[in-house]
């Protein structure tokens, strides 16, 4: 057995490692980057492959020398360096020209997410490596079980986002975009389940019981922090891009128009009628996803790690893009809002917060209704009548003012 006696083997390429994964960190923790100053960049996504190719190479390499004998620090301290030296810096480079200028909030903040899940799991993997740096913890790790599966446990989350990353170079913007809003339709189809089994009167006699009012109460407070910090955020990325967001206004504007909930409970008539017209709306929002991935995502100019650059799509098209899907995402966030002041029984807030989401979808569907190549087709036709029927449901606008919608449901797209 090798000993880590002859100290410093380890310690200078670990120093660098940390030092470069806390810089990492620091820039990845930057929601708002500067732009990249690389002349003609790279394709963000090849750069992201190749890199991460590398880095799931060295992982196994590694993995291989901490777990067999005989332990040879020399080869370990060898595999830190070019992790060090070549993946690391390259993946920080990722970072820097995958702009939301060029590839999309969603694609960028995709590569975000991952790449912080990476620095995460490199950073536990060094700390277990500096456990080793001694005589006594490298004894310690021989003939410990544990141990040794802690090092399996971390590599194979190494090796798990790499993949991920893996995944995104390959499917690029537009499997980013198919992904990420086959997620959120699940949200608004979860959302609608549960309103759907709700029944506000056995929820009144749930009411009665006085020890599930904290939990209950608390859960609430949760909820509505979390909406207001998803729909912050929201507000933020649309500004970043120069786009504008109607959340903040509207709501403002809704709730300047929408008196505070009583604290008695309304008549469960009231809930009811509430409920109904809330999971009418949500089945028709559910309703544009299908038509958007079909119509507008998987029509968007593709582009993955094997394209040219130059085939990138121009800055109009990117801000189309991304602003369909900032919708897309926070119709989840509205979706919840509406779930939260319906278990609260406030109706009258229900209405304002259907008003917000008809506002949304008509913003959202208005920017899309022509396609890429600004030529009209079957989604500008069939949106028409959809929009149609969201004014219906969401604003009480008379059915008779709104007969384009009645053959809405066989010009579904999917």
């Amino acid at each position: 057995m090798s000993s880590l006696s002859s100290s410093g083997v380890l310690s200078t390429p670990l120093g660098t490692l940390r030092v470069l994964l806390k810089s990492f960190s620091d820039q990845l923790s930057n929601l708002n980057p500067n732009k990249t100053t690389i002349s003609n960049p790279p394709n963000a996504l090849a750069l992201l492959h190749d890199s991460t190719s590398v880095l799931r190479a060295q992982g196994t390499k590694l993995s291989l020398l901490l777990l067999n004998k005989p332990f040879t620090p020399s080869a370990i301290a060898s595999i830190l360096t070019s992790i060090s030296a070549e993946c690391l810096p390259g993946l920080m480079t990722v970072y820097e020209i995958c702009s939301p200028d060029v590839y999309g909030k969603v694609t960028q903040n995709e590569v975000r997410t991952q790449l912080r899940d990476l620095v995460a799991a490199i950073r536990q993997l060094a700390d277990d490596i500096t456990c080793m740096d001694t005589p006594e913890g490298l004894e310690e790790f021989e003939h410990s079980v544990g141990k040794r599966e802690e090092i399996l446990q971390v590599t194979g989350q190494v090796w798990s986002v790499c993949d991920r990353m893996l995944a995104t170079a390959k499917i690029g913007i537009v499997g980013v975009a198919m992904d990420k809003a086959k997620e959120w339709e699940a949200l608004i189809k979860d959302a609608i389940d549960e309103l759907e089994g709700w029944d506000p009167d056995a929820d009144d006699e749930f009411d009665m019981d006085v020890d599930s009012e904290p939990e209950e109460e608390s859960s609430r407070q949760v909820m509505s922090s979390s909406a207001v910090d998803e729909q912050q955020k929201a507000i933020d990325r649309c500004q970043e891009t120069g786009m504008k967001h109607p959340t903040k206004r509207n709501d403002t504007e809704l709730q300047g128009t929408s008196q505070p909930p009583s604290t008695e409970h309304p008549p469960t008539t009231d809930i009811h009628a509430a409920k109904s017209k809330a999971v009418k709306l949500l089945k028709l929002l559910k309703m544009l996803y299908p038509a958007l991935r079909k119509r507008r995502i998987s029509t968007y100019p593709p582009f993955t790690r094997l394209n040219p650059t130059s085939s990138l799509p121009p800055w109009h098209q990117v801000k189309r893009f991304s602003y369909m899907l900032a919708f897309c995402e926070d119709f989840s966030t509205a979706t919840d809002d509406l779930a939260d002041v319906l278990y609260e029984r406030a109706p009258n807030l229900v209405q304002a917060k259907m008003e917000l989401i008809t506002t949304m979808a008509c913003r959202c569907v208005d920017e899309v209704r022509k396609g890429w190549d600004e030529v009209e087709d079957e989604f500008t036709e069939w949106s028409g009548k959809w929009i149609a029927r969201v004014k219906e449901v969401g604003r009480g606008v008379p059915e008779e003012e709104l007969k384009l919608f009645q053959k809405c449901q066989g010009l579904r797209l999917d």
